[in-house]
């Protein structure tokens, strides 16, 4: 199976370490880059094959919709997940608009988390 490339974005390092590493079990099978600079990110989903966009939401950083709505225009296919710590209903008109969009809130537990990023990569444990 070829490796799944995943782009993590979140502006806190303790949630993204921990988040990549709850991953790390299914490495043979998954690449993740994860960073909190949305330039970052932008250049790796308009240069690189990009599986899983997993952002990080707010309406104080709206960092993580704007690349959301770029991914889109880039990749109108890709799958994304977004974690939110006001509630996914905050997000419905977005995420309609947007379509094929899964969102989970904070906090959050890890088991969930692996099992939805799994199910976006159609990999089944």
């Amino acid at each position: 199976m070829d490796s799944k490339n995943i782009i993590l974005f979140e502006r806190h390092d303790g949630v993204r370490f921990v988040l990549e590493r709850s991953m790390l079990k299914y490495k043979d099978n998954i690449e993740i880059y994860s960073s909190h600079w949305k330039n970052d990110i932008k250049r790796r989903i308009e240069n690189q094959n990009v599986d899983l966009l997993i952002t990080e939401l707010s309406k104080i950083n709206p960092d993580g919709l704007e690349l959301s709505c770029f991914a889109r225009k880039i990749a109108p296919g890709l799958k994304i997940i977004w974690i939110t710590v006001l509630g996914c209903d905050v997000f419905n008109e977005q995420k309609e608009r947007l379509g094929n969009i899964n969102c989970m809130e904070k906090p959050l537990e890890i088991k969930n988390f692996r099992k939805n990023v799994l199910q976006a990569l159609e990999i089944y444990q």
